[in-house]
Protein backbone atom coordinates (compact mmCIF):
# COMPACT_ATOMS: atom_id res chain seq x y z
CA UNK A 1 0.00 0.00 0.00
CA UNK A 2 1.20 3.54 -0.77
CA UNK A 3 -1.07 6.49 0.01
CA UNK A 4 -3.51 5.47 2.78
CA UNK A 5 -7.11 5.23 1.47
CA UNK A 6 -8.47 7.41 4.30
CA UNK A 7 -5.98 10.23 4.05
CA UNK A 8 -7.14 12.64 6.72
CA UNK A 9 -9.95 13.71 9.02
CA UNK A 10 -10.68 17.24 10.21
CA UNK A 11 -13.42 18.46 12.56
CA UNK A 12 -14.59 21.76 13.98
CA UNK A 13 -16.75 22.28 17.08
CA UNK A 14 -17.16 18.52 17.53
CA UNK A 15 -17.24 17.59 21.23
CA UNK A 16 -13.77 17.85 22.80
CA UNK A 17 -11.73 17.27 19.62
CA UNK A 18 -9.79 20.26 18.30
CA UNK A 19 -8.96 19.19 14.75
CA UNK A 20 -9.38 22.40 12.76
CA UNK A 21 -6.32 21.30 10.80
CA UNK A 22 -6.43 17.89 9.09
CA UNK A 23 -5.01 14.91 10.96
CA UNK A 24 -3.19 12.79 8.40
CA UNK A 25 -3.39 9.04 8.78
CA UNK A 26 -1.03 6.24 7.80
CA UNK A 27 -1.80 2.68 6.79
CA UNK A 28 -1.00 1.73 10.40
CA UNK A 29 -2.19 4.09 13.14
CA UNK A 30 -1.72 3.53 16.87
CA UNK A 31 -3.77 5.90 19.05
CA UNK A 32 -2.63 6.61 22.61
CA UNK A 33 -3.90 9.06 25.20
CA UNK A 34 -5.74 9.18 28.54
CA UNK A 35 -9.36 8.17 28.94
CA UNK A 36 -11.68 10.93 27.73
CA UNK A 37 -9.06 12.45 25.43
CA UNK A 38 -11.07 12.06 22.23
CA UNK A 39 -9.90 8.72 20.81
CA UNK A 40 -13.43 7.32 20.85
CA UNK A 41 -14.78 10.61 19.47
CA UNK A 42 -12.36 10.38 16.55
CA UNK A 43 -13.57 6.86 15.80
CA UNK A 44 -17.19 8.02 16.17
CA UNK A 45 -16.61 10.43 13.27
CA UNK A 46 -15.80 7.43 11.10
CA UNK A 47 -18.69 5.31 12.37
CA UNK A 48 -21.02 8.23 11.73
CA UNK A 49 -20.08 8.40 8.06
CA UNK A 50 -20.50 4.65 7.58
CA UNK A 51 -23.88 4.63 9.33
CA UNK A 52 -25.10 7.54 7.17
CA UNK A 53 -24.41 5.47 4.05
CA UNK A 54 -25.27 1.95 5.16
CA UNK A 55 -27.95 2.06 7.88
CA UNK A 56 -31.44 1.21 6.69
CA UNK A 57 -33.86 4.13 7.25
CA UNK A 58 -36.63 3.37 9.76
CA UNK A 59 -39.62 4.37 7.66
CA UNK A 60 -42.08 3.33 10.38
CA UNK A 61 -40.65 5.98 12.70
CA UNK A 62 -39.78 8.39 9.91
CA UNK A 63 -36.08 8.28 10.86
CA UNK A 64 -33.45 8.64 8.13
CA UNK A 65 -30.04 6.96 8.12
CA UNK A 66 -28.47 10.34 8.89
CA UNK A 67 -30.75 10.96 11.87
CA UNK A 68 -30.05 7.48 13.21
CA UNK A 69 -26.29 8.01 12.76
CA UNK A 70 -26.45 11.39 14.54
CA UNK A 71 -28.35 9.83 17.46
CA UNK A 72 -25.60 7.21 17.86
CA UNK A 73 -22.85 9.82 18.26
CA UNK A 74 -24.78 12.07 20.64
CA UNK A 75 -27.66 13.71 18.79
CA UNK A 76 -27.85 17.46 19.42
CA UNK A 77 -25.06 17.10 22.03
CA UNK A 78 -22.33 16.71 19.41
CA UNK A 79 -21.55 20.43 19.75
CA UNK A 80 -18.45 21.49 21.69
CA UNK A 81 -19.64 22.43 25.18
CA UNK A 82 -17.68 25.69 25.01
CA UNK A 83 -19.44 26.87 21.85
CA UNK A 84 -22.74 28.72 22.08
CA UNK A 85 -25.70 26.97 20.47
CA UNK A 86 -26.86 27.04 17.72
CA UNK A 87 -23.64 26.55 15.76
CA UNK A 88 -22.13 24.52 12.95
CA UNK A 89 -20.32 21.24 13.57
CA UNK A 90 -18.01 20.44 10.67
CA UNK A 91 -16.47 17.21 9.38
CA UNK A 92 -14.01 16.79 6.52
CA UNK A 93 -12.97 13.38 5.16
CA UNK A 94 -10.26 12.96 2.52
CA UNK A 95 -9.91 9.76 0.50
CA UNK A 96 -7.13 8.76 -1.88
CA UNK A 97 -6.86 5.80 -4.28
CA UNK A 98 -10.63 5.82 -4.56
CA UNK A 99 -11.34 7.45 -7.90
CA UNK A 100 -10.34 5.15 -10.75
CA UNK A 101 -10.58 7.76 -13.45
CA UNK A 102 -8.19 8.76 -16.17
CA UNK A 103 -7.95 12.26 -14.76
CA UNK A 104 -4.95 12.55 -12.39
CA UNK A 105 -6.29 15.88 -11.09
CA UNK A 106 -9.02 14.04 -9.20
CA UNK A 107 -6.96 11.36 -7.42
CA UNK A 108 -8.12 12.57 -4.00
CA UNK A 109 -11.72 13.08 -2.97
CA UNK A 110 -12.92 15.19 -0.04
CA UNK A 111 -16.33 15.16 1.58
CA UNK A 112 -17.09 18.29 3.61
CA UNK A 113 -20.12 18.37 5.92
CA UNK A 114 -21.49 21.26 7.95
CA UNK A 115 -24.20 20.32 10.45
CA UNK A 116 -26.48 22.94 11.97
CA UNK A 117 -26.83 22.03 15.64
CA UNK A 118 -29.43 23.59 17.92
CA UNK A 119 -29.36 22.17 21.44
CA UNK A 120 -32.49 24.04 22.59
CA UNK A 121 -34.59 22.63 19.75
CA UNK A 122 -32.86 19.27 20.10
CA UNK A 123 -31.91 18.76 16.50
CA UNK A 124 -28.99 18.53 14.09
CA UNK A 125 -29.43 18.83 10.34
CA UNK A 126 -27.27 19.21 7.25
CA UNK A 127 -26.45 22.84 6.57
CA UNK A 128 -23.95 22.43 3.70
CA UNK A 129 -22.35 19.48 1.91
CA UNK A 130 -19.60 19.38 -0.71
CA UNK A 131 -17.92 16.54 -2.58
CA UNK A 132 -14.83 17.60 -4.50
CA UNK A 133 -11.57 16.22 -5.82
CA UNK A 134 -8.02 17.12 -6.72
CA UNK A 135 -4.48 15.81 -6.71
CA UNK A 136 -2.85 17.88 -3.95
CA UNK A 137 -5.68 19.81 -2.38
CA UNK A 138 -3.81 20.03 0.91
CA UNK A 139 -0.12 20.24 1.59
CA UNK A 140 0.60 17.95 4.56
CA UNK A 141 3.32 20.30 5.84
CA UNK A 142 1.37 23.56 5.93
CA UNK A 143 -2.18 22.14 5.94
CA UNK A 144 -3.32 24.59 3.28
CA UNK A 145 -5.27 24.03 0.10
CA UNK A 146 -2.83 24.19 -2.82
CA UNK A 147 -5.05 23.79 -5.88
CA UNK A 148 -8.54 24.65 -7.02
CA UNK A 149 -10.83 21.64 -6.55
CA UNK A 150 -13.19 19.98 -8.96
CA UNK A 151 -16.67 19.88 -7.40
CA UNK A 152 -18.85 16.83 -7.96
CA UNK A 153 -21.65 18.64 -6.17
CA UNK A 154 -22.45 21.53 -3.84
CA UNK A 155 -25.55 21.08 -1.69
CA UNK A 156 -27.37 23.75 0.39
CA UNK A 157 -24.56 26.19 -0.40
CA UNK A 158 -26.70 29.29 -0.91
CA UNK A 159 -30.12 28.05 0.15
CA UNK A 160 -31.34 25.00 2.04
CA UNK A 161 -32.78 22.41 -0.29
CA UNK A 162 -30.96 23.80 -3.34
CA UNK A 163 -27.66 22.81 -4.95
CA UNK A 164 -25.71 22.03 -8.09
CA UNK A 165 -24.11 18.92 -9.60
CA UNK A 166 -21.36 18.69 -12.23
CA UNK A 167 -22.31 17.31 -15.65
CA UNK A 168 -20.01 16.69 -18.62
CA UNK A 169 -20.37 19.09 -21.56
CA UNK A 170 -19.51 16.54 -24.22
CA UNK A 171 -18.76 12.82 -24.79
CA UNK A 172 -14.98 13.24 -24.39
CA UNK A 173 -15.60 14.19 -20.73
CA UNK A 174 -13.03 16.97 -20.65
CA UNK A 175 -15.25 19.86 -19.53
CA UNK A 176 -18.17 20.10 -17.12
CA UNK A 177 -20.85 22.55 -16.12
CA UNK A 178 -23.17 22.80 -13.12
CA UNK A 179 -26.83 21.79 -13.31
CA UNK A 180 -29.24 22.81 -10.52
CA UNK A 181 -30.77 20.43 -7.97
CA UNK A 182 -33.76 21.13 -5.76
CA UNK A 183 -35.81 19.45 -3.05
CA UNK A 184 -32.61 18.26 -1.37
CA UNK A 185 -33.42 16.88 2.11
CA UNK A 186 -31.52 18.20 5.13
CA UNK A 187 -32.00 14.97 7.08
CA UNK A 188 -30.09 12.70 4.69
CA UNK A 189 -26.52 12.78 3.45
CA UNK A 190 -26.31 13.93 -0.16
CA UNK A 191 -23.85 11.15 -0.87
CA UNK A 192 -26.65 8.76 0.11
CA UNK A 193 -29.52 10.45 -1.71
CA UNK A 194 -27.79 11.65 -4.90
CA UNK A 195 -29.13 8.78 -7.08
CA UNK A 196 -32.69 9.77 -6.16
CA UNK A 197 -31.95 13.46 -6.64
CA UNK A 198 -30.72 12.77 -10.15
CA UNK A 199 -33.64 10.57 -11.24
CA UNK A 200 -35.23 13.47 -13.10
CA UNK A 201 -31.97 14.68 -14.63
CA UNK A 202 -31.89 14.98 -18.43
CA UNK A 203 -28.29 13.71 -18.42
CA UNK A 204 -27.55 9.96 -18.40
CA UNK A 205 -25.52 8.58 -15.45
CA UNK A 206 -22.32 8.26 -17.46
CA UNK A 207 -22.40 12.03 -18.06
CA UNK A 208 -22.50 12.81 -14.34
CA UNK A 209 -19.09 12.32 -12.67
CA UNK A 210 -20.60 11.85 -9.20
CA UNK A 211 -22.24 8.54 -10.15
CA UNK A 212 -18.99 6.62 -10.38
CA UNK A 213 -17.21 8.26 -7.46
CA UNK A 214 -20.30 7.95 -5.26
CA UNK A 215 -20.49 4.22 -5.94
CA UNK A 216 -16.77 3.74 -5.25
CA UNK A 217 -16.92 5.72 -2.00
CA UNK A 218 -20.03 3.89 -0.79
CA UNK A 219 -18.50 0.48 -1.50
CA UNK A 220 -15.27 1.48 0.23
CA UNK A 221 -16.90 2.95 3.35
CA UNK A 222 -19.43 0.12 3.69
CA UNK A 223 -16.54 -2.31 4.27
CA UNK A 224 -15.18 -0.46 7.29
CA UNK A 225 -15.23 -2.67 10.39
CA UNK A 226 -15.12 -1.52 14.04
CA UNK A 227 -14.30 -3.68 17.06
CA UNK A 228 -14.06 -2.88 20.75
CA UNK A 229 -12.59 -5.51 23.04
CA UNK A 230 -15.02 -4.42 25.76
CA UNK A 231 -17.96 -5.26 23.48
CA UNK A 232 -16.77 -8.75 22.55
CA UNK A 233 -19.27 -11.06 24.27
CA UNK A 234 -17.15 -14.02 25.36
CA UNK A 235 -20.12 -15.94 26.72
CA UNK A 236 -21.98 -15.54 23.42
CA UNK A 237 -18.89 -16.50 21.42
CA UNK A 238 -18.49 -19.67 23.48
CA UNK A 239 -22.12 -20.78 23.35
CA UNK A 240 -23.20 -19.59 19.90
CA UNK A 241 -23.89 -22.24 17.27
CA UNK A 242 -24.54 -20.17 14.14
CA UNK A 243 -26.45 -21.75 11.31
CA UNK A 244 -24.82 -22.78 8.06
CA UNK A 245 -25.66 -20.75 5.01
CA UNK A 246 -24.99 -17.02 5.52
CA UNK A 247 -21.88 -15.77 3.71
CA UNK A 248 -20.38 -13.83 6.66
CA UNK A 249 -16.70 -13.03 6.13
CA UNK A 250 -16.42 -10.36 8.84
CA UNK A 251 -16.67 -11.08 12.54
CA UNK A 252 -19.61 -9.30 14.14
CA UNK A 253 -18.83 -6.68 16.84
CA UNK A 254 -19.89 -9.15 19.54
CA UNK A 255 -18.11 -12.07 17.88
CA UNK A 256 -21.15 -14.39 17.97
CA UNK A 257 -20.65 -15.53 14.35
CA UNK A 258 -17.04 -16.68 14.83
CA UNK A 259 -17.67 -20.29 13.81
CA UNK A 260 -19.56 -19.22 10.68
CA UNK A 261 -16.82 -16.77 9.63
CA UNK A 262 -14.17 -19.46 10.13
CA UNK A 263 -16.24 -21.89 8.05
CA UNK A 264 -16.49 -19.40 5.19
CA UNK A 265 -12.85 -18.28 5.35
CA UNK A 266 -11.51 -21.84 5.64
CA UNK A 267 -12.39 -22.33 1.99
CA UNK A 268 -9.19 -20.37 1.44
CA UNK A 269 -6.32 -22.83 2.04
CA UNK A 270 -3.84 -20.09 2.87
CA UNK A 271 -6.12 -18.72 5.59
CA UNK A 272 -6.56 -22.15 7.18
CA UNK A 273 -2.78 -22.58 7.34
CA UNK A 274 -2.16 -19.03 8.54
CA UNK A 275 -4.76 -19.25 11.30
CA UNK A 276 -3.42 -22.53 12.64
CA UNK A 277 0.15 -21.23 12.65
CA UNK A 278 -1.12 -18.20 14.55
CA UNK A 279 -2.81 -20.38 17.17
CA UNK A 280 0.31 -22.52 17.53
CA UNK A 281 2.25 -19.36 18.29
CA UNK A 282 0.12 -18.77 21.40
CA UNK A 283 -0.46 -22.42 22.41
CA UNK A 284 2.36 -24.57 21.05
CA UNK A 285 0.57 -27.90 21.30
CA UNK A 286 -2.25 -26.74 19.05
CA UNK A 287 -2.77 -29.18 16.19
CA UNK A 288 -5.70 -27.54 14.46
CA UNK A 289 -8.53 -25.08 15.02
CA UNK A 290 -11.53 -25.48 12.76
CA UNK A 291 -15.30 -25.06 12.58
CA UNK A 292 -17.17 -28.33 13.17
CA UNK A 293 -20.75 -29.42 12.60
CA UNK A 294 -23.09 -29.67 15.56
CA UNK A 295 -26.02 -31.42 13.96
CA UNK A 296 -26.86 -30.86 10.32
CA UNK A 297 -27.14 -27.09 10.19
CA UNK A 298 -25.13 -25.58 13.05
CA UNK A 299 -21.45 -24.85 13.69
CA UNK A 300 -19.08 -24.71 16.65
CA UNK A 301 -15.33 -24.07 16.91
CA UNK A 302 -13.26 -27.20 17.58
CA UNK A 303 -9.72 -26.96 18.98
CA UNK A 304 -7.46 -30.02 18.58
CA UNK A 305 -4.25 -30.55 20.53
CA UNK A 306 -1.33 -32.89 19.93
CA UNK A 307 -1.83 -36.32 21.48
CA UNK A 308 -5.54 -35.79 22.11
CA UNK A 309 -8.10 -37.12 19.63
CA UNK A 310 -11.20 -35.41 20.97
CA UNK A 311 -11.59 -31.67 20.30
CA UNK A 312 -11.90 -28.98 22.94
CA UNK A 313 -14.60 -26.35 22.52
CA UNK A 314 -14.45 -22.64 23.28
CA UNK A 315 -16.35 -23.03 26.57
CA UNK A 316 -13.29 -24.98 27.74
CA UNK A 317 -10.76 -22.33 26.69
CA UNK A 318 -9.56 -19.28 28.64
CA UNK A 319 -10.87 -15.78 28.00
CA UNK A 320 -7.54 -14.63 26.61
CA UNK A 321 -7.30 -17.60 24.25
CA UNK A 322 -10.76 -16.90 22.85
CA UNK A 323 -9.89 -13.24 22.39
CA UNK A 324 -6.68 -14.10 20.53
CA UNK A 325 -8.61 -16.43 18.24
CA UNK A 326 -10.96 -13.56 17.40
CA UNK A 327 -8.08 -11.15 16.64
CA UNK A 328 -6.31 -13.82 14.57
CA UNK A 329 -9.48 -14.44 12.56
CA UNK A 330 -9.84 -10.72 11.86
CA UNK A 331 -6.18 -9.90 11.17
CA UNK A 332 -5.31 -13.00 9.09
CA UNK A 333 -8.42 -12.87 6.93
CA UNK A 334 -7.89 -12.93 3.13
CA UNK A 335 -10.80 -10.46 2.97
CA UNK A 336 -9.59 -7.63 5.16
CA UNK A 337 -11.98 -4.67 5.48
CA UNK A 338 -11.06 -1.42 3.74
CA UNK A 339 -10.54 0.12 7.19
CA UNK A 340 -10.12 -1.90 10.39
CA UNK A 341 -10.53 -0.20 13.77
CA UNK A 342 -9.87 -2.09 17.03
CA UNK A 343 -10.28 -0.51 20.46
CA UNK A 344 -7.89 -1.88 23.12
CA UNK A 345 -7.13 -5.31 21.64
CA UNK A 346 -4.80 -6.02 24.58
CA UNK A 347 -7.66 -6.47 27.08
CA UNK A 348 -7.53 -9.83 28.85
CA UNK A 349 -4.33 -10.95 27.14
CA UNK A 350 -1.12 -12.22 28.73
CA UNK A 351 1.87 -9.90 28.37
CA UNK A 352 3.81 -12.64 26.55
CA UNK A 353 1.31 -12.47 23.67
CA UNK A 354 1.85 -8.75 23.03
CA UNK A 355 4.71 -9.17 20.51
CA UNK A 356 2.63 -11.75 18.65
CA UNK A 357 -0.41 -9.46 18.52
CA UNK A 358 1.76 -6.53 17.38
CA UNK A 359 3.19 -8.57 14.51
CA UNK A 360 -0.30 -9.63 13.41
CA UNK A 361 -1.34 -5.97 13.37
CA UNK A 362 1.75 -4.84 11.45
CA UNK A 363 1.34 -7.58 8.84
CA UNK A 364 -2.35 -6.77 8.30
CA UNK A 365 -1.45 -3.08 7.92
CA UNK A 366 0.60 -3.95 4.82
CA UNK A 367 -2.67 -5.01 3.18
CA UNK A 368 -5.25 -2.56 4.53
CA UNK A 369 -5.58 0.54 6.72
CA UNK A 370 -5.72 -0.05 10.48
CA UNK A 371 -6.43 2.09 13.55
CA UNK A 372 -5.62 0.63 16.98
CA UNK A 373 -6.27 2.35 20.31
CA UNK A 374 -4.34 1.12 23.32
CA UNK A 375 -3.49 1.88 26.94
CA UNK A 376 -0.96 -0.97 27.12
CA UNK A 377 2.73 -0.07 27.50
CA UNK A 378 3.50 -3.76 26.93
CA UNK A 379 1.89 -3.58 23.49
CA UNK A 380 3.45 -0.17 22.73
CA UNK A 381 6.94 -1.59 23.34
CA UNK A 382 6.53 -3.51 20.09
CA UNK A 383 5.73 -0.41 18.05
CA UNK A 384 8.99 1.35 18.97
CA UNK A 385 10.22 0.57 15.46
CA UNK A 386 7.38 2.56 13.85
CA UNK A 387 6.99 5.70 15.98
CA UNK A 388 5.70 7.69 12.99
CA UNK A 389 2.58 5.51 13.15
CA UNK A 390 1.78 6.53 16.74
CA UNK A 391 -0.66 9.41 17.31
CA UNK A 392 -0.91 10.88 20.81
CA UNK A 393 -4.11 12.59 22.01
CA UNK A 394 -3.22 15.32 24.49
CA UNK A 395 -4.62 18.45 26.10
CA UNK A 396 -3.12 21.88 26.69
CA UNK A 397 -6.11 23.44 28.44
CA UNK A 398 -7.86 20.41 30.03
CA UNK A 399 -10.99 21.03 27.94
CA UNK A 400 -9.94 20.41 24.33
CA UNK A 401 -7.75 17.65 22.97
CA UNK A 402 -5.28 17.76 20.12
CA UNK A 403 -3.35 15.08 18.23
CA UNK A 404 0.36 14.91 17.52
CA UNK A 405 2.38 12.37 15.54
CA UNK A 406 5.37 10.92 17.34
CA UNK A 407 8.67 10.57 15.51
CA UNK A 408 12.09 9.05 16.00
CA UNK A 409 13.61 12.53 16.09
CA UNK A 410 11.45 13.50 19.08
CA UNK A 411 12.66 10.52 21.12
CA UNK A 412 16.06 9.85 19.59
CA UNK A 413 18.10 10.62 22.72
CA UNK A 414 16.07 8.31 24.95
CA UNK A 415 15.88 5.57 22.34
CA UNK A 416 19.68 5.61 22.17
CA UNK A 417 19.70 5.10 25.95
CA UNK A 418 17.71 1.90 25.47
CA UNK A 419 14.19 3.11 26.24
CA UNK A 420 11.27 1.47 24.47
CA UNK A 421 8.08 3.34 23.60
CA UNK A 422 6.15 1.47 26.29
CA UNK A 423 8.78 2.40 28.89
CA UNK A 424 8.31 6.09 28.14
CA UNK A 425 4.54 5.68 28.28
CA UNK A 426 4.75 3.89 31.66
CA UNK A 427 6.64 6.76 33.30
CA UNK A 428 4.49 9.47 31.72
CA UNK A 429 7.29 10.99 29.65
CA UNK A 430 5.93 14.40 28.52
CA UNK A 431 7.25 13.94 24.97
CA UNK A 432 5.14 10.82 24.51
CA UNK A 433 2.16 11.94 26.60
CA UNK A 434 -0.77 9.66 27.10
CA UNK A 435 -1.31 10.42 30.80
CA UNK A 436 -4.23 12.38 32.28
CA UNK A 437 -1.91 14.81 34.12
Amino acid sequence: MNQPPLRFLATKNYKNLHLDEPIYLNNLNIFIGPNGSGKSNFISCLKFLKDCLTAIPDENRGVSSFEDAIAKIGGNRILDGNVASPALVEFSYCFSQISQTNNPQRDSVILDLKLYTDQQKGRASISEEYLYGGEDLYDSSNKKRTKSPFYYYKLHERELGQGVVSVYDNPDQTQTHFEPLDNIPTNSLGLFTIPVLLENSQSPPENTPVYRIRRQLSEFISKWQFYNANNMDLNQIRTAEPKLGPSDIYLSPSGYNLALVLDNLNQNIDFDESLNLAMKSIIQKTRRVRPGRTGRLSLAVEWYFEGINEPFYLNEMSDGTVRMLCWATILHSPFLPSLLVIDEPELGLHVSWMPILAEWIKKAATKTQIIITTHSPDLLDHFTDCLENVLCFYSENKTHFFIKHLSKEMLDEKLEQGWELGDLYRVGDPTVGGWPW
